[in-house]
């Protein structure tokens, strides 16, 4: 990638902006010098390694880097047999404990995520612990060299230290033997010399070497000669104990210097994933998204200039599809050159495997060079203008360029005569064409405008410009060219009319027709906007309205699907206590059988007919409304498909499209289309009851006469439940008058009876006191 490119476009910012994120020396020196990649497959395999980087920043937090430094001229020189300081073997420790501690960060992210680059990165760690725990045992967290990190030097430190006290313990008594000819009581260092000041007169008193005098010399410093000797053993002591520590430290570097090609791949590994992660966390901090590289087509939405981010106002560019030439016009100031600069600056990010300011996925074309002509590039030194300076750009570039290049070019043909700029930037376009590469080029020149309408690998964009408020709005609006403004802008500033008058004169009719038809474009884009956002909302609005219906849809059939199992389950309940009554009548009809004249398959036939009692489970889909051929009519038998339940119509509508049916216990108004006529209304003045299959008549009065009290009373609980079913509202109860006691003893049970709504006695010609009108509760 040219350099010059790489400036113009700065993308020494972004360099910078990612190495803040690193978290070591090794992360910012590798963003510092980070380039784009120059082949597709190499950027995109960065692409996914930051994605997971990414990933883990959110799901397992950033990994620990503390204390890894680079070591890399540290091994160097432990393999050509050098040795390392305490601090630099210091360092080599902490980076073999990083790299380990690294490898369980990335362990535990695997168990969140999914970390295949960061997997197959660490397969190449070697974990080098006993070189580690070596210098760990010889060297301390402050890089001093440990007394048992050898016994040679264990044992001339305590000798040392043993001699320094005896120092210590002679100075002491000389102090208080010497108080008199001392300036002060204290010891004094001169050097490395332990030393009395020993005032100037009482000089020859003090037996030893005078190490220094005071600058008014008025005091002798002297070492003590029984100091003296001790102290050269402590200097014998200190030399051999640096010997020690020298040979120790070599020791320690010929163990790193076995190990320095394995730590170099470790260094290596670790400043490879603290880049991703610093890419990673510098693309959470923009909210930045993963774009896809494609061959030589950019599709970008909503991007942003990573300088200005959330100040920026977002474009929309696409380029290298329908068309490989995007010419930008507008007013200065209206973003042209930034909107340039966003397009190549991405590319770049794109193709060093970092993440874009869009508002949602992108696309990036991969390009093999990005020539830039951007600013001015005039050049004092060369004398050169600054026509001179783009042109010289441009000739290089043309020299250079291929059909996987991107070209940015800003003013383009500026600088000289219009006529001839606009003329020779025609035809540079044009040799661009011809190359076949992706070209984006700002412009003031009318005559481009009409260039890019004429070619059909061009494109026309603008800058937005609004003229109420004369300011630029700074969003690109590809497929409308730029208008002037100028005459516009100059009348609302308040110049005179007779001078914008004449202004017009001058500017030629076709001019003037190009720019009434750029105004009429830009009034047809706004309504297009303003009706594409109304479709928009309306779209929402429906899709809205349509979830909210589906939801209620949804929860009725849940409800109807409830209320049917609910039904089912209490008809199943009925049946199931009807069977077991019908099993204790039938016992006791056995036992009555030879007086009643019932046979044994007859009371066989009516307990078999209780099992179609129970409710059919629903059908896969209901019945058609045809399968009803028979008028509805009162009294008639039918089945209400839905709840496969029977029953009896007590009630049809005038137009016959609902019916009110008899269901055991429970009336409901059903559709026509969900009844299914089973028998046909009887002409007889006792109702057909059918229970599964099996008719029964049914009187209008029950004769209790000559019962026990029990025997009546359980006859007539059975009869009523049976008048309920069938649908009779009133019948009679005939129990005689005689003593009175089976007489009172119903009716008292009736007072209370559930399915009886009243009851009172017979009137003339009914039987008067000796029967019970019962009205039956519907």
């Amino acid at each position: 990638m040219l350099e010059r490119s790489l400036r113009a476009l700065e993308y020494k910012y972004i360099q910078e902006q990612i190495a803040q994120y690193a978290m070591s020396s090794l992360g910012k020196r590798a963003a510092l010098s980070m380039q784009p990649f120059t082949q597709m497959s190499d950027a995109e395999v960065e692409l996914q390694a930051v994605d997971e980087s990414l990933r883990c920043l959110l799901r397992a937090g950033g990994p620990p880097f503390s204390g890894i430094t680079d070591i890399r001229a540290d091994l160097q020189r432990a393999k050509v047999g050098g040795t390392l300081s305490a601090e630099r073997l210091l360092a080599v420790a902490q980076l073999i404990h990083g790299g380990r501690q690294f490898r369980q960060y990335v362990q535990h992210a695997a168990e969140l995520v999914e970390v295949e680059h960061l997997v197959q990165l660490l397969e190449r760690m070697v974990d080098a612990r006993r070189t580690e725990q070596e210098i760990r045992s010889a060297i301390d967290d402050d890089a001093q060299v440990l007394d048992n990190a050898s016994k040679t030097l264990h044992e001339l430190r305590t000798e040392r230290r043993k001699a320094e006290g005896q120092v210590r313990t002679v100075l002491d008594r000389m102090l208080r033997s010497n108080q008199k000819v001392l300036q002060e009581p204290i010891i004094a260092m001169r050097g490395s010399h332990f030393c009395l000041p020993v005032r100037v007169e009482h000089k020859n008193q003090v037996n030893g070497i005078v190490r220094d005098v005071s600058a008014s010399g008025s005091t002798v410093y002297i070492e003590p000669q029984a100091v003296v000797d001790i102290s050269n053993k402590v200097r014998e002591l200190e030399i051999l104990e640096e010997r020690e520590i020298e040979r120790i430290l070599l020791q320690l570097s010929q163990t790193v210097a076995v190990v320095a090609d394995e730590l170099l791949g470790n260094v290596e590994v670790l400043e490879t994933v603290d880049l991703w992660f610093a890419k990673a966390g510098y693309a959470k901090a923009l909210h930045a998204k993963r774009p896809t590289l494609t061959e030589g087509v950019w599709r970008l939405y909503g991007a942003r200039h990573p300088q200005l981010n959330r100040d920026a106002v977002p474009v929309d560019v696409t380029l290298g599809d329908d068309y490989h030439l995007l010419i930008v016009t507008g007013p200065n100031t209206g973003g042209k050159t930034v909107t340039l600069k966003t397009i190549g600056l991405l590319t770049l990010m794109a193709m060093s495997g970092c993440f874009l300011p869009t508002e949602r996925e992108s696309e990036i074309g991969f390009c093999s060079d990005i020539f830039v002509d951007i600013g001015d590039e005039q050049s004092i030194e060369q004398s050169l203008s600054t026509f001179s300076a783009h042109m010289t750009n441009i000739i290089h570039m043309l020299s250079a360029v291929r059909k996987d290049s991107l070209v940015l070019l800003d003013e383009l043909g500026a600088g000289t005569d219009p006529a001839e700029g606009s003329a020779l930037a025609i035809a540079i376009l044009n040799r661009l064409c011809e190359v076949g590469c992706r070209v984006i080029a700002t412009t003031h020149y009318a005559e481009l405008k009409g260039y890019a309408f004429h070619n059909p690998h061009a494109m026309n964009a603008s800058m937005e410009f609004d003229v109420e408020s004369l300011r630029p709005t700074y969003r690109l609006l590809v497929g409308v060219p730029g208008r002037s403004n100028a005459l516009a802008i100059a009348a609302r500033l308040g110049l005179p009319e007779d001078i914008l008058a004449e202004a017009r004169e001058h500017v030629a009719e076709t001019d003037v027709h190009v720019e009434e038809l750029i105004g009429k474009l830009e009034q047809a884009r706004r309504a297009a906007e303003q009706a594409a956002s109304e479709a928009q909302a309306s779209r929402e609005e429906s899709e809205r309205l349509r979830e909210q219906w589906e939801a209620k849809s949804n929860r009725l059939e849940a409800e109807a699907e409830a209320i049917r199992q609910r039904a089912q389950q209490e008809a199943a309940r009925v049946v199931e206590q009807a069977q077991q009554e019908s099993e204790k009548i039938i016992r006791e009809l056995r036992q009555m059988r030879s007086a009643a004249g019932v046979k044994d398959h007859q009371l066989v036939e009516l307990r078999k007919s209780l099992e179609g009692l129970v409710p059919e489970q629903r059908a896969g889909k209901r019945a058609s409304a045809s399968s009803t051929k028979s008028k509805l009519t009162v009294g008639a038998r039918v089945r209400v498909i839905s709840l496969g339940q029977k029953g009896d119509i007590v009630e049809v509508s005038g137009d016959g499209s609902t019916a009110m049916v008899q269901l055991g216990l429970m009336r409901m108004k059903v559709g026509a289309s969900d009844i299914e006529v089973l028998q046909e209304k009887q002409q007889e003045q006792t109702v057909r009851h059918t229970r599964k299959g099996v008719a029964k008549d049914i009187r209008m009065e029950l004769d209790v006469r000559g019962e026990t009290v029990e025997e009546a009373i359980r006859r007539i609980d059975k009869y009523l439940d049976d008048a309920v079913v069938s649908g009779l509202p009133r019948v009679v109860i005939i129990h005689g008058k005689g003593t009175g006691a089976l007489r009172n003893a119903v009716r008292r049970h009736l007072q209370h009876h559930p399915q009886v709504k009243s009851s009172v006695p017979g009137g003339q010609g009914e039987g008067d006191d000796g029967v019970t009108v019962v009205t039956v509760r519907m």
